[in-house]
């Protein structure tokens, strides 16, 4: 497991101080479809756990920068995430259920990109949060330094007593090189960053999981990617969480909104407790999977995630 040096702590937490002066989140409802192409179109692949769908759309709602469109893609949804989504009245949400289940976010990503209308695509986990200044920052990256690809940090977050707090997106300052993965809740990419590299692959073709496989072909398609060196993502890996698509909880995302919502130091406590546990390398557990019976075997890990979410 990799822990951050002193120096990369001590950015994020001086980073995370002016957050604490800016206005408090507030949720945005927008009844009647802007006349203008959406800036941004946010991809949200879901799959029958409406308690954090919810949520993840609130997140998107009371982000500062309000110029998009949100594409809620169900694959072979049947509970009730479409009246979820249509609950919240907003004509810049629009759900879509594929026909049947395809078993990993290629598909309900690949479909959102075909239904997209704005020129810069953004994607967030059903069961992940935002930071309402996330999107602004993304973009303050991206066209400062004209570039194809921005990614935030991501804090991935273990369940309760595990001390998993691992920091995804710090990469060289001349660019990403491909050595970790990027997860989808932390990118914001031109459109034609997507249609260049032919989308999203179904995870039963590739050896790498999905989300890795699609920057990384990003990165050898010579794209530029740049860091907003912000923590603006919160990441609850379901994949660490033990048949978390039979229980489907939510408590642990509900927290962190009410926590945004009425601490305005929130960001600098999450970054001490990431310090806390860094600092003093702390153990972080994680489950243990079975190895592919060859290497590179490919959808290995996605059907291995599977198994261990309650999804077979």
């Amino acid at each position: 497991m990799e822990y951050l040096g002193r120096g990369a702590l001590l950015d994020l937490l001086c980073r995370s101080l002016h957050y604490g002066f800016l206005a408090r989140p507030r949720v945005r409802i927008v009844h009647d479809l802007p006349p203008d192409e959406p800036r941004v179109s946010i991809i949200i692949p879901t799959y029958n756990w409406s308690s954090v769908l919810r949520l993840a759309i609130r997140s998107v709602l009371w982000q500062t920068e309000r110029n998009f469109e949100l594409l809620v893609i169900g694959d072979g949804c049947t509970d009730d995430s479409e009246e979820v989504v249509k609950a919240f009245g907003d004509a810049r949400i629009r759900w879509h259920n594929l026909p049947k289940n395809s078993g990993s976010q290629s598909a309900p990503n690949n479909m959102g990109l075909a239904l997209a209308r704005g020129p810069y695509i953004a994607y967030l986990g059903h069961d992940d949060v935002w930071h309402p200044e996330h999107l602004r920052s993304m973009f303050s990256a991206i066209e400062s330094a004209r570039a194809d690809v921005a990614s935030s940090l991501v804090e991935m977050i273990g369940p309760k007593g595990t001390n998993f707090r691992q920091i995804t997106g710090i990469y060289p300052s001349d660019g990403y090189d491909g050595a970790t993965g990027l997860p989808p809740s932390g990118l914001l990419h031109r459109r034609e960053v997507a249609e260049n590299i032919d989308g999203w692959k179904d995870y039963r073709t590739v050896w790498r999981n999905p989300d890795t496989d699609f920057v990384y072909r990003a990165m050898e398609a010579g794209f530029h990617f740049v860091s907003t060196r912000e923590l603006t993502v919160y990441k609850f890996n379901s994949s660490l969480r033990k048949d978390s698509y039979i229980e489907k909880p939510f408590h642990e995302q509900a927290a962190y909104h009410r926590r945004i919502e009425n601490d305005r130091w929130f960001l600098t406590q999450e970054i001490l407790e990431i310090m806390r546990v860094h600092l003093r390398r702390l153990p972080m557990q994680t489950p243990v999977h079975q190895p592919p019976p060859q290497p590179h075997t490919p959808g290995w890990k996605v059907a291995q995630y599977r198994k261990f979410r309650g999804l077979e």
